[in-house]
C-alpha cells in the first residue's frame, strides 16, 4: 500500500511530463486511492480562455499498486470512482 504523499509525487510527475505547464486544481481520497484534477497553469494564472484545457479527464492513483489510471470526461467523477471501486472488488 502506498501513502498519499507518494501518490502526490506520482501525480506531480505525471503532470510534469506534459508539454504544457499543468497544475493540480482538485484532489481527494476515495476507497481505492486518490483522485486528481488539473488545468493549465496559464489559464489558472491569467483566465485566458484560449489557454484553458478541454477534455482533460481526471486521473486516479491506486492505493494498493500505485498505478495511475486516466478517467473519462463523459460522466461525473463520482461515477468513475464508483465503477473503479466495483471493478477492484471483483478481482
Amino acid at each position: 500500500m502506498i501513502t498519499y504523499a507518494y501518490a502526490l509525487e506520482i501525480a506531480k510527475k505525471y503532470l510534469d511530463d506534459s508539454e504544457v505547464a499543468l497544475q493540480l486544481t482538485n484532489e481527494g481520497e476515495f476507497s481505492e486511492g486518490w483522485f486528481f484534477c488539473y488545468q493549465s497553469k496559464e489559464y489558472l494564472e491569467t483566465g485566458c480562455l484560449s489557454a484553458q484545457l478541454a477534455g482533460n479527464g481526471p486521473f486516479l492513483i491506486d492505493k494498493e499498486t500505485g498505478e495511475l489510471h486516466v478517467l473519462g470526461t463523459a460522466k461525473p467523477l463520482k461515477e468513475y470512482l464508483e465503477c473503479y471501486a466495483i471493478s477492484k472488488s471483483k478481482k
